[in-house]
């Protein structure tokens, strides 16, 4: 056998890649947990289906690191992590692999996720085009550090149509994405916390890094102490901060904690910022009387936004508050 991409033996499994994304010459790999037959079929019986390629390649793994260590950089591979596949991560994982796609399957609760068991977990994105798609992230520690880190020193990648979520009340992430990787995608995801202390930031900006980030199309509800999507001044090697795009986002902040933090923030010392802040929907009900500064814009031009306030304290940096009142219309 010439081709060992074997995309038609893979059949309903290669269509849940849209075809514009699927190359001709990539590999498909499957991830599924070793002892869960709840979907009728575990990697014992993938194996039998889907055996090692002839020129060695293993295509069936029990976790989603071993199967993008399996792939190639460039060739276009493909990773599908199986419904009810939840992986308990207590290590640092790195999808490191050049234009590699992890997509999660199925829907609800048989989406296929990572549950983050150690307050050192988190996920790295440490090459160019990684994209990370329908996965479902779940903080099972009190103050775990991060979820996703799009490491800075690449471009080119996106998550999108994930959930962002904690197991208990007292569980939450430091922040559930770090974002440093220019000409990036965040969209289409839900970030869901709780309302007590504790989940520092949704989207954190590692200082000037990220050029060029588009986030889009994003639910955020719940309590994000120091910010929904907020600049991260601990990295200070590039302080001009281009091309940043937030739009149509979703935001509902329930932020009582005394400490101050804006539901956004951009307004930090020393960086030059370009970008635009358009089309968000806010409604804050933050109660925190440290809290007057809601949407600190920085240096991004701000147009076509809508907050609305229980509280007549919470403004725009620059603007005097308005109490916004439902007329019933």
């Amino acid at each position: 056998m010439a081709s060992q991409n074997q995309l038609s033996r893979y059949g309903a499994f290669s269509r849940v890649v849209p075809d514009e994304v699927l190359a001709p010459g990539s590999k498909l790999f499957l991830v599924a947990d070793s002892d869960d037959t709840s979907i009728g079929i575990a990697p014992l019986e993938l194996l039998n289906d889907y055996p090692v390629d002839q020129d060695g390649i293993v295509r069936v793994y029990t976790t989603i690191q071993a199967a993008v260590n399996a792939c190639a950089g460039g060739r276009g591979d493909v990773v599908l992590v199986l419904p009810n596949h939840v992986e308990l991560l207590n290590r640092a994982d790195s999808w490191n692999v050049a234009g590699v796609q992890i997509i999660g399957m199925g829907h609800g609760d048989q989406r296929a996720g990572v549950r983050f068991d150690t307050v050192t977990s988190e996920i790295g994105l440490g090459a160019n085009g990684v994209r990370v798609s329908n996965l479902n992230f779940l903080a099972s520690q009190d103050s775990v550090t991060r979820g996703i880190d799009m490491d800075s020193g690449f471009f080119g990648q996106r998550i999108d149509h994930c959930l962002f979520n904690i197991d208990s009340g007292t569980d939450n992430f430091v922040a559930m994405i770090r974002a440093g990787a220019k000409e990036s995608v965040i969209e289409d995801n839900q970030f869901i916390t709780g309302d007590t202390v504790g989940t520092v930031v949704g989207i954190s900006l590692l200082g000037g890094d990220p050029d060029h980030l588009l986030i889009r199309n994003n639910y955020f509800y719940g309590q994000f102490d120091s910010g929904v999507i907020a600049v991260d001044t601990s990295d200070t090697n590039d302080t001009n901060l281009s091309g940043v795009v937030v739009d149509k986002n979703v935001i509902v902040s329930t932020d009582t904690a005394t400490v101050a933090g804006s539901i956004i923030r951009f307004t930090v010392g020393g960086y030059t910022q370009r970008g635009i802040l358009t089309n968000n929907r806010i409604a804050t009900y933050d109660c925190a009387a440290a809290d007057t500064a809601q949407v600190e814009i920085g240096g991004l031009l701000f147009g076509d936004n809508r907050i609305s306030r229980s509280d007549t304290t919470e403004k725009l940096i620059g603007q005097t508050a308005v109490k916004i009142t439902d007329s019933g219309n």
